[in-house]
């Protein structure tokens, strides 16, 4: 049932509420079921990839500028890495001299060598500095990124963890000079790189993520996760085929019933309905389908889980990568 027609229905049940309104009270019901399962129809697959590290040439920056300027080797380096790995752009990436702070291009010419970062540069400036150019951000997907189910490197077999926090990084690599292969994703924020200028982030907004150590090698990430879903906007919309209208009506029409029960008419109770009593017989009807639809799903979540994971039993009992010379410690089962 498409989106106009729960509204009609909505308005069907409670004639005096404003039918603008209604589109307001279903997509509020269609939020609280997304939120109260572990949908398979909010479960998703997705890839990062990290690009090779880039040093060739020399940059010239000027300490409290945003502004830099690469030379002409640097530039040939450059174009040739926008156009070898259309995976990646430059202003996808993450600059740095040294040790030094890490900024993201938010702009660059591909004719002159001018560049742009997010913040201005606060290191010693000066001409034909040697520099690093690799990307450590990667962003979600999706705007309504929930959770990270699993993100492994299948190339060399390592499941990156993901309960590490930016605190817990800076206690152990505070100046991010770690650089090996990636073993952990870090939450960073929020996407504002170029926010409030031409050349903001195509995914602003978007979750961003820190990869740790310091991804300077070529490497494809699978990536399994969770988003909240987004709200019916169309008239056309409709829900997924696991989610019939019988589920979300009666969550509607509770909300509904709530909006006439704080504006009803100062009139004796005996001449209309008991608000509160259907508000009652909606939220029981909503949470005995609730809990029909949840088993009926819970197959196609588990089928999901062991078709696209992958199994990270073997993580329970230490193990070594020879090519990473990375190692697992052992953990309960």
């Amino acid at each position: 049932m498409p989106l106009a027609d729960m509204m009609a229905e909505l308005r069907g049940s409670v004639p005096k509420i404003p039918f603008s309104y209604t589109k307001t009270l279903i997509n509020r019901a269609w939020r609280h079921v997304r939120e109260s399962n572990l949908w398979s129809f909010n479960m998703f697959e997705s890839s990062w990839i990290s690009p090779p590290l880039l040093t060739t040439g020399t940059v010239t920056c000027t300490q409290g500028l945003a502004a830099i300027q690469f030379d002409a080797t640097a530039i040939a380096s450059l174009n040739a890495a926008q156009t070898a790995p259309p995976y990646s752009l430059i202003t996808q990436r993450q600059f740095r001299v040294a040790i030094g702070g890490i900024y993201s291009i938010i702009q660059y010419n591909p004719i002159t060598g001018a560049a742009t970062l997010d913040r201005p540069f606060a290191e010693t400036g000066g001409a034909g500095i040697a520099f690093q150019i690799y990307q450590l951000l990667y962003a979600a997907p999706f705007a309504d990124h929930r959770a990270w189910l699993s993100v492994r490197n299948p190339d060399l077999r390592i499941d990156l963890g993901l309960d590490m926090t930016r605190a817990d990084i800076d206690m152990r690599d505070p100046q991010r000079s770690w650089y090996q292969f990636p073993t952990e994703v870090i939450p960073y924020g929020a996407d504002t790189r170029g926010a409030g200028t031409a050349n903001a982030s195509a995914t602003l907004g978007y979750p961003l993520f820190e990869l740790w150590g310091q991804p300077v090698a070529p490497f494809v990430y699978q990536c399994y996760g969770v988003r909240n879903g987004v709200d019916l906007a169309a008239p056309t919309d409709t829900l997924p085929f696991i989610i019939p209208e019988d589920l979300l009506m009666p969550k509607a029409r509770g909300y509904a019933y709530e909006w006439c029960e704080a504006n009803k008419d100062i009139t004796p109770r005996a001449t209309g309905p008991d608000w509160r009593f259907l508000m009652g017989k909606a939220d029981a009807d909503f949470k005995k389908l609730l809990s029909l639809y949840r088993k009926q799903d819970k197959e196609f979540v588990n089928n999901w889980i062991s078709t696209h994971i992958p199994n990270q039993g073997g993580d329970r009992y230490g193990y070594y990568n020879t090519r990473a010379g990375f190692a697992g410690t052992l953990s309960p089962p």
